[in-house]
Order: structure tokens, then sequence, then C-alpha cells
């Protein structure tokens, strides 16, 4: 009899464990640093994780392939978001079938030179980007050299003082790139949706990720379509 107690209780506290465990586990969540990822897509996916009722852990990676490998690899649960086409041939890697927003590829060119997709033929140029040329073609054929440079910074100083004439950077489709285009000229290139992503582990939450993030999106549409007050009382 003590020994079936004993037992009973052992069992007991070893469920009550696991499900506080559980309950407490957070998904690692990866994201960039970058403006549109701050200022629309991070905001974004953690009202939907908050609808979702799912607790979340963010952490900040380089914008290069290897977080997209790590994700791959499932070393952490999910990533803010990405188009499609980076992250073609992961094999792990599934996404919330709700795009977040629309993500453009903009051409940044030198206002004294021609700016336009006859840029991207020609193999006597040089562009430079945060994106691998790899990555890159798989959103649209390039023949122009690429070179990478992880920081905007520094592809931003080269920029202004003349050391590259090309850059290719992306945006929110509805920023479009507004910070670029006082001093350079900006070509929309190509543009993709953009998906909130995750290791296939976890891909029995998709369900609940999506019902949460229509409604997010649904509301955040609600409140840009309400009057401003302060302007009707003008």
């Amino acid at each position: 009899m003590i020994k079936q107690l004993t037992y009973c209780l052992i069992t007991s506290l070893a469920y009550f464990f696991s499900c506080f465990i559980y309950a407490e586990a957070k998904l690692s969540v990866s994201y960039v640093e970058h403006p549109a990822v701050r200022k629309i897509y991070l905001p974004i996916v953690e009202a939907m994780y908050k609808e979702a009722k799912l607790p979340i852990r963010l952490f900040k990676v380089s914008n290069s392939p290897r977080s997209v490998e790590a994700l791959n690899d499932g070393l952490f649960d999910a990533d803010t978001g990405k188009i499609l086409s980076s992250i073609k041939h992961h094999e792990n890697i599934v996404y919330v079938p709700t795009p977040i927003s629309t993500v453009g590829l903009y051409l940044i060119c030198l206002k004294s030179i021609v700016c336009d997709e006859t840029v991207l033929n020609d193999e006597s140029h040089m562009i430079i980007s945060r994106f691998s040329k790899k990555m890159l073609t798989n959103i649209l054929p390039i023949k122009a050299g690429m070179a990478q440079i992880l920081s905007q910074q520094k592809i931003n100083k080269m920029l202004n003082i003349g050391r590259v004439n090309y850059s290719l950077i992306a945006d929110d489709i509805s920023s479009a790139a507004r910070h670029f285009q006082h001093k350079y000229s900006v070509v929309l290139v190509s543009k993709e949706s953009y998906f909130h992503i995750l290791h296939k582990k976890n891909q029995g939450i998709i369900p609940q990720l999506d019902f949460a993030l229509k409604e997010v999106l649904k509301n955040n549409l609600a409140k840009q379509s309400k009057p401003n007050k302060n302007k009707e009382s003008r």
C-alpha cells in the first residue's frame, strides 16, 4: 500500500513539474536588425504570439545565410520572417501561410548615373548588398558582380564617398526605401510576400498562429482606417 502511494505521489509530482516546465517554456524567435523589422514586422509577430497565447523569447541574429541554416538545423524555434526565395532548399523550415507584409528589393544608385534594371544585367558593374549573390539570384537574375557587406552603415558610407555606385537593399513596400530617396536614385526591382518562418518541429502550432496573425492584421487595419480625431476637429 505504501509503495503504491509512493508511486502515485512520484507520478503526480512528475506530471506537475512537466506541466509547469511546459507552461513556462518559451519559443525562441530570432530577428535581424533592420528598420522595417523593428517598426513593422516584429510588433506584428509579438502581437501574433500574444494573441495565440504562446510565450516567446526574442534574440537578435546577423542578417546572413548562417542564421537561416541555424533555424533549419533546429538550433532555435522560429524567425520573425523571410521571403520564400531566401529559404529555398531548406527542408526543415516551414511558414505561417498568411503573409505579414510585402518586401521590395530596391536598386540604389548615385544620382549622376543610369539607374534601372539594365544595371543588374551588366557584368562590368559591381553592386554591394547585405545579401549574398546566391540569395539575390534566387529572387531575380543578376549578371553584375556582387559584393556582400553585412553592415548597412558601411554600405551607406561607401555610397556617400562614391567608392561604389550601386547597392541592393530590402525594405517594406510601404516604406519604399524613402530614407534613400533624397540622396540617391531608387528603383523597385522585385517584390515578394514576407512570411513568419519556423522549424518544422513546431509545425503543429501553425494553424494557431495563422488564426492569430489574421486577427492581428485585421485589428491593425481597423485601427488604420479609423478617422483621426485631431484632424476632424481642425
